[in-house]
């Protein structure tokens, strides 16, 4: 019954995952050839008339930008790639408990011989085959891009590994935050709405930590924080250290670190979800 489970999970999500792979191919398929189309030097030299509060918004530096590793590592946290992995991870987080009972199904899957753990680990464990599913396709969509287009500077395919790593880390911790929810409601749009604002909440809070001075203590408080692909390609030398040292001998969290950081809270979030959903009373379908 546990392989019915699976089956069950992922045929309810298959046009999903399906559609929002091709999309996350083209982006970044897209992202590599439209960056054939700017030299460095016509970047940066528009970059220059830019105001500095532009530059502090970026997780990189404008020169970073300009070079073609940065133009390309832009597609990483583009709004349409955040929103496919957004998509993905809040859809599927939420039907695994509140959507079920929100349409009178799970009464008719616990009456299987299945167990609670089963019917929301099947769930999990086919969203984060999809999460690292999207991310294997951004890297592929990035790679296939960087063969079949010629760049000023030739880039290697594995330097956004790391960014592709990083997308999903971000998209399992979503996704356990979702579910989390969803173990404690009864309505899916409950769901999608708490953790649609907290989503909101942690962005805004992320920039005014940038932005405002005297605020940056504001960005350990969003889960956005860790969210850095752009860097993760522009310093490759630093890109799988845990941790890493500024110029001023301070020691700042390396890339593993936020993604160990995110993967750990979204697996957090999953046993939370297990011990509330396998606890509490169920309400009978309507």
């Amino acid at each position: 019954m546990n392989l019915a489970l699976w089956k069950k999970s992922f045929l309810e999500c298959r046009w999903l995952l399906f559609g929002c792979a091709i999309l996350m191919f083209a982006v970044h398929w897209l992202r590599v050839w439209v960056s054939s189309f700017f030299s460095t030097s016509d970047l940066e030299s528009m970059f220059s008339f830019m105001p500095e509060l532009v530059e502090n918004l970026m997780p990189v530096s404008f020169s970073q930008v300009a070079s073609s590793a940065g133009r390309i590592a832009v597609a990483y946290d583009d709004p349409i790639v955040l929103l496919l992995v957004t998509v993905w991870a809040i859809s599927r987080g939420s039907d695994a408990v509140s959507g079920e009972l929100n349409r009178g199904t799970m009464e008719m899957v616990l009456a299987q011989p299945v167990t609670r753990l089963g019917v929301l680990w099947s769930q999990a464990g086919v969203t984060i085959g999809g999460a690292a599913a999207l991310a294997t396709i951004a890297w592929l969509g990035t790679s296939l891009g960087l063969m079949s287009v010629t760049l000023e500077d030739p880039v290697s395919p594995r330097v956004f590994i790391p960014a592709a790593l990083n997308l999903f880390a971000m998209t399992v911790f979503i996704a356990g935050l979702t579910t989390m929810v969803s173990s404690g409601t009864n309505y899916r749009s409950r769901t999608i709405g708490i953790v649609g604002g907290f989503y909101a909440v942690s962005m805004i809070v992320k920039i005014v930590g940038r932005l405002a001075p005297g605020w940056k203590w504001l960005t350990y408080c969003s889960f956005f924080t860790p969210f850095e692909p752009q860097p993760m390609v522009s310093n490759a030398a630093t890109a799988w250290t845990l941790w890493t040292t500024k110029a001023s001998g301070a020691i700042q969290w390396g890339p593993l670190a936020y993604d160990s950081i995110l993967i750990g809270l979204g697996l957090a979030c999953y046993l939370a979800a297990t011990a509330i959903f396998c606890n509490r009373d169920l309400p009978a379908p309507l």
